[in-house]
């Protein structure tokens, strides 16, 4: 009986997509789905309940962010916490990073309690050591001025992000705890229309550069240092002392589930680059990385096809099959929680991440009802109508409701 439920499921779905593509204006059969396309449906026992060119490499836009958090959830586990180191010479103050991701406004109010409970005073001098990572184009990154754009440091403020107002032809912070920068400050002026009056904005530091200068600024400010002199892209010196390593209070649970809810582009790319890191590590690079995952991805996956350049979907060079993204499902299955909530107009939990580029449009996650429960993937690397993959998954829910009800 379950197994001719399961059948006639199978038949309703080829025919929600008919009625969805009806919907747009078009009737497609299954015979007639795009060569871009991919879909699979499959339940907890992994049964397959419907697909369509589920093995064929398309470009899987944030769904890339799956892996990502698999892969650092796996490596480092839920509480593992980033860090960041401080050193002192003389009336030197110098900041070693190692990629923390997380370092917000809050984060460096914390670590200038400590500096100070650490004796740390008469600072003169700000200087920013970020050779932990080899700055290099993201693989896929563009030069727009929004967050999703941010570059990549080893020492990071706010995502490489500042967040904007002006009022009254003034140009403030948008937050309480982040003062507005010198650098911030520049940004605009060089760019003019990137913020508009009475609008909060918030856009991305463009360079490596800018990141670091940023941070020494802000740290100075909350310090109550009379501007220092800001040195960047420096190396620590053999002398200097450690005087304070900070352990970031978030948890890579914390990271990865941010990474994933607002699809945070730097988060991901950090991690990324950090995947790759031993005990011996000195210096991270995107080769560096590509490499340990295509390791990863043959020795842990047996995937002999599957590309990816950078942890955040940024790249069109990325390709994922809709096979490898649900067994990437299978494996955070458990961290259901860190997807984000997506409403539907059934009683069931889902849980999904999105994937979109300019005629990419993904979506992927989790089904659950009370009896049962069910992975979906859909790739649809084509223009599609607006809220087409929202239609696919609010009916293929509907779909299977009914079959939970028989």
């Amino acid at each position: 009986m379950k197994s001719n439920m399961r059948f006639l499921l199978l038949i309703c779905l080829q025919l929600v997509t008919s009625s969805l593509l009806a919907d747009s204006g078009q009737l497609f059969s299954k015979q007639d789905f795009s060569e871009q396309d991919a879909v699979l449906v499959t339940d907890q026992e992994g049964l397959v309940l419907y697909q369509w060119q589920a093995d064929q490499l398309l470009v899987p836009a944030s769904l890339t962010k799956l892996l990502t958090s698999y892969l650092a959830i796996d490596k480092w586990g839920l509480s593992h916490r980033f860090y960041t180191e401080f050193y002192q010479k003389d009336t030197q103050l110098w900041v070693k990073g190692y990629g923390d991701p997380y370092l917000v406004s809050e984060e460096i109010d914390k670590i200038v309690t400590q500096l100070s409970r650490n004796g740390v005073s008469d600072i003169q001098s700000i200087h920013i050591d970020s050779s932990y990572f080899e700055v290099v184009p993201v693989p896929g990154r563009s030069s727009a001025a929004d967050p999703y754009n941010a570059p990549l440091s080893a020492v990071a403020a706010n995502f490489n992000t500042v967040f904007l107002q002006e009022v009254d032809n003034r140009l403030i912070s948008a937050e309480p705890q982040t003062p507005l920068t010198e650098t911030a400050q520049k940004l605009v002026n060089a760019n003019k229309g990137l913020v508009s009056n009475d609008k909060k904005t918030r856009v991305n530091l463009v360079n490596a550069n800018n990141a670091q200068t940023n941070f020494a600024e802000l740290l100075a400010i909350k310090l109550s240092v009379p501007m220092p002199l800001i040195e960047i892209n420096q190396h620590l010196p053999s002398r200097a002392k450690l005087v304070y390593r900070h352990d970031n209070s978030f948890t890579l649970r914390d990271v990865v589930t941010a990474a994933m809810k607002y699809s945070n582009n730097f988060i991901s790319n950090q991690i990324f680059l950090k995947l790759a890191e031993t005990s011996f590590t000195d210096k991270l690079s995107f080769d560096l990385a590509q490499s340990y995952i295509d390791g990863v991805l043959q020795d842990k996956f047996s995937w002999q096809n599957a590309k990816v350049l950078e942890g955040a979907g940024l790249s069109r060079s990325n390709k994922l099959s809709a096979n490898q993204i649900n067994e990437i499902l299978i494996l955070l299955q458990p961290y259901q929680d860190i997807f984000k909530e997506i409403m539907t107009t059934v009683d069931a939990d889902v849980y999904a991440k999105t994937g979109t580029l300019n005629g990419v449009s993904n979506y992927a996650g989790y089904i659950n009802f009370s009896q049962q429960r069910y992975r979906f993937v859909f790739m649809f690397n084509r223009s599609t109508p607006y809220g087409y993959r929202d239609r696919v998954l609010q009916s293929l829910v509907q779909q299977l409701s009914t079959l939970e009800k028989s």
